[in-house]
């Protein structure tokens, strides 16, 4: 039994068929579109990822670095120096000025209330964001992490380290 096709039956098909294929394109193309149209913001995994390099380099298996307290006094570092210790580098081609900026005060347990040790490196004017965002974050700013963990000395004195981190990088994590 053979079942002909007149000309008319096939231009109505080829029109459905045309009409199928152009949804499917127009649904991948869609998809494509969502999946790649907005960058990741990682700001955070990354402000996170620096302060566990930080707070290994000051602090391993939980007694500090002597390159930061020796003795039970501390060893004052500058900015620049505590970025070679720690084999960090803030600076990049990529950008202008400096996308990074962190902070660590050191405490003596017994006095909370002055830092024994303070090392500020990076681009301090990203820190301002932390503190407009203590109730709400915000995409357009400047993502901060802040964090503490306790840590000896080779004398064993406690101590309470304060890290804070910040990444801006807003023009490429960030959809404006």
């Amino acid at each position: 039994m053979k079942i002909f096709m007149n000309k008319r039956g096939s231009k109505i098909l080829s029109i459905y068929w045309f009409l199928i294929l152009t949804i499917v394109a127009t649904g991948v193309f869609g998809m494509a579109y969502i999946f790649y149209g907005t960058p990741y913001d990682v700001r955070d995994i990354e402000a996170r990822v620096l302060m566990n390099q930080i707070a290994d380099c000051i602090s391993y298996t939980g007694r500090i670095n002597t390159n930061f307290i020796l003795n039970s006094k501390p060893v004052q570092k500058t900015g620049e120096d505590f970025l070679k210790i720690c084999h960090l580098y803030f600076k990049s081609s990529e950008w202008e000025e400096e996308q990074y900026y962190t902070e660590i005060k050191i405490y003596k347990l017994e006095d909370m209330n002055n830092s024994f040790l303070e090392i500020n490196t990076g681009n301090n004017k990203w820190a301002l964001s932390c503190g407009l965002q203590e109730n709400q974050k915000q995409k357009n700013l400047a993502q901060c992490t802040k964090d503490s963990f306790y840590s000896l000395d080779d004398k064993n004195n406690q101590y309470i380290i304060k890290i804070l981190t910040v990444v801006r990088k807003s023009e490429k994590n960030v959809k404006i």
